[in-house]
């Protein structure tokens, strides 16, 4: 390798660690929650929030299986920027591990938000967790392609795999705090059945204060 090649690949890869240590800190800090609905006249009238039908125990439990599937696939995506920052001479065999346990807890994250508690689909708040859900499903499958694209990758090609894997764990993160969002908005929603399940679901706490 020329001296000029060995500079940017240097330059490359102190870029992967910067980017690398920056996600982890954006993924640690919890999303702002989104502001809760202006009055309305009958809050006006009366001086509280107006409230909702209160939710069921299966729609609390639905909401805190929601955001307990939320954390877990939050924790595994920032694992792999760990792993992607550490590198090391099996680092596509590492990756490829925890790959695969993204798409499980992607997979579980999918199916716990879509199968909503009976009576619950036309929830307000349900149309927007479910849409980031699908934001979240093509960010993790661009993840997964270029988590492929290291195996067989050596010295600069290498560095330039890791950067995209790097990148795509960022988009993931992203599209996994726009959920934490609508999860937040929901919890806010007094209004919303669903919305007081995620209040009041203790596994939401970390997600929604």
């Amino acid at each position: 390798m020329t001296k000029s090649a060995s500079q940017q690949h240097l330059r490359a890869l102190i870029g992967i660690l910067a980017a690398a240590a920056l996600l982890t800190g954006c993924a640690q800090s919890e999303p702002s929650a989104s502001p809760m609905p202006s009055a309305t006249s009958s809050e006006a009238a009366t001086g509280s929030p107006a409230t909702g039908t209160p939710p069921t125990e299966e729609q609390t439990a639905w909401a805190g299986d929601v955001c307990s599937s939320t954390s877990t696939l939050k924790t595994d995506v920032q694992g792999l920027v760990s792993t992607v920052a550490a590198g090391g001479d099996d680092v596509s065999a590492r990756l490829n591990t925890q790959m695969e346990t993204i798409k499980d807890s992607a997979a579980a994250l999918a199916a716990t938000i879509k199968a909503v508690p009976r009576g619950s689909e036309d929830d307000p708040e349900v149309s927007a967790v479910r849409q980031s859900s699908d934001n979240l499903g093509s960010a993790i499958s661009d993840l997964e392609a270029s988590v492929a694209s290291v195996e067989g990758a050596t010295g600069t090609g290498l560095v330039v795999a890791l950067g995209s894997v790097a990148g795509d764990a960022g988009a993931s993160l992203t599209a996994l705090a726009s959920t934490v969002t609508a999860i937040g908005a929901a919890a806010a929603d007094g209004t919303s059945t669903v919305g007081q399940a995620f209040d009041a679901a203790p596994e939401c706490s970390s997600l929604t204060r």
